[in-house]
């Protein structure tokens, strides 16, 4: 029904939505995503950085640089865009409008709590184009530019996860 099941996901506000109850006092009955448009306009900078060629770490200091909004920080954690954020964000289908349930079991047979994957057969892959932040050219050109790094990470290093990418780009230091 395109409810949300999970948490906050930056460039969305989860909007509670009421209804009358029996007595006629207002009661919740779910709750759903609306576009923050200051934020999903971090998003799009961010996808656009990306298919300009720049890497994660590059982009996470220029949004931080500019002082863009960044996701809320957990745990009194210091509030900042780093790496493995924009890594969240650029592999995250909800931005092109493609809404994923069952990714994860939250509870094993006994009920006590074991998150585990799922196999991607039994995930639930819905179209929600009014929740569209990124257009697919623009999801598309990040995910080319993403693959030929990945592609060219790998020839360089023989198939072996070692060091970092060679990159096409001149490095601004010498050695």
């Amino acid at each position: 029904q395109g409810h949300v099941a999970g948490g906050r996901v930056f460039g969305y506000d989860n909007m509670t939505i009421t209804v009358p109850g029996p007595d006629g006092k207002p009661r919740r009955s779910h709750v759903e995503r609306r576009i923050n448009e200051a934020e999903a306009a971090v998003v799009r900078r961010l996808f656009e950085l990306c298919a300009q060629g720049y890497g994660m770490k590059t982009i996470a200091v220029r949004l931080n640089n500019d002082r863009a909004l960044c996701p809320r920080s957990q745990r009194e954690r210091p509030a900042g865009w780093c790496p493995s954020s924009v890594r969240e964000v650029l592999y995250r289908d909800l931005y092109r409008g493609v809404v994923v349930w069952n990714r994860t079991r939250k509870r094993d047979a006994w009920g006590k709590i074991q998150p585990r994957n799922r196999p991607e057969a039994e995930w639930i892959r819905r179209e929600a184009p009014g929740l569209r932040i990124v257009d697919e050219d623009l999801w598309q050109a990040a995910h080319d530019r993403l693959a030929e790094a990945r592609a060219l990470y790998l020839r360089g290093t023989d198939g072996q996860l070692w060091g970092h990418p060679a990159r096409g780009t001149e490095s601004k230091y010498l050695l």
